[in-house]
């Protein structure tokens, strides 16, 4: 199951805009982020928090990303939360895995006080932020999702899963825009789901259920389902665009589904001889389309 690592640990030797690496003292632990604050900063800037995966690390999911760039284009403040290890000396976000039901650490707290701390910084006019990650730090999305919608305007998990035992428990006091990119062949956050932990992680819900709970949760009642890429046209994967909404509501949730998409952060190639091992469990990539574009667009909805 420790297959799942970040995809940080094999892909990237792209370049970052310079940020600030920074640490607060949390709960009495050291905890460290990186923030990227761009040139055309003002008031009305919002917070992204984009959350690296299960071994990733902030610096990792930053650069491979590209959100740096966007931030700097569309004047948002870039925020990578770094997890903390666990005992086995993985990085990680605590979402109810199995494997970590003896943690105390926690990451909601955490992330919660870097919007307070930051928006106070910044004298931002903008009370909420934005979360999107992949795999774990998709799974914190949804965790944010489920604890913090008094602070996050939306989230957009990447790969990410809804465990079971936070969608028994989840509050959502106000509406949360949700939009999950996931491929249908990933090996690592099945799409299928895995109900009875087949595979350590805990269990949790496939992904056309997790859509549909927020679907039916904030009484959506349109859907659509559209294809935006095909193969025959020259793509490398087949990818569908299912949306809910409603005519009187604002807030939506949308899914992009990569037919035999694996599990990857789409906007990234890497060839298989990099890494064998990686390519098995990953795939190629995709550069159908760019996550990172996909997701600020979603959120810019909501601005």
């Amino acid at each position: 199951m420790f297959i799942r690592l970040a995809i940080a640990c094999f892909l990237f030797h792209a370049s970052t805009l310079l940020s600030d690496q920074r640490i607060i003292i949390h709960d009495g632990i050291e905890r460290e982020y990186i923030i990227h604050i761009p040139k055309n900063l003002t008031e009305d800037s919002p917070l992204v928090f984009i959350i690296h995966g299960f071994t990733g690390s902030a610096e990792g999911i930053s650069a491979y990303s590209g959100m740096n760039s966007i931030a700097e284009r569309e004047g948002f403040i870039a925020v990578y939360p770094q997890g903390t290890k666990d005992i086995n000396g993985n990085t990680f976000f605590n979402v109810g895995y199995e494997f970590h039901d003896d943690s105390t650490i926690n990451d909601v707290s955490f992330i919660r006080e870097l919007v307070r701390s930051l928006s106070q910084e910044f004298n931002l006019n903008r009370k909420k932020a934005f979360a999107t990650g992949m795999s774990n730090g998709g799974d914190m999305s949804y965790l944010l999702a489920c604890t913090s919608s008094d602070l996050f305007k939306a989230v957009a998990p990447v790969a990410g899963v809804l465990m079971k035992g936070l969608k028994d428990s989840c509050e959502l006091n106000s509406l949360v825009p949700v939009f999950e990119i996931h491929g249908t062949a990933d090996k690592i956050s099945l799409f299928e789901g895995d109900l009875n932990n087949e595979e350590g992680w805990g269990a949790y819900y496939d992904l056309p259920s997790t859509i549909d709970f927020f679907a039916e949760r904030y009484q959506l009642t349109n859907k659509s389902v559209k294809q935006i890429t095909s193969k025959e046209s020259g793509a490398e994967y087949d990818i569908f665009f299912a949306r809910h909404w409603s005519d009187d509501l604002e807030e939506e949730v949308w899914m992009y589904r990569i037919e035999d998409g694996r599990h990857v952060w789409p906007g990234i190639k890497f060839n298989w001889w990099d890494n064998p091992l990686a390519w098995y469990y990953f795939g190629s990539g995709n550069e159908d389309i760019n996550a990172s574009e996909e997701v600020w667009a979603f959120f810019k909805k909501y601005l």
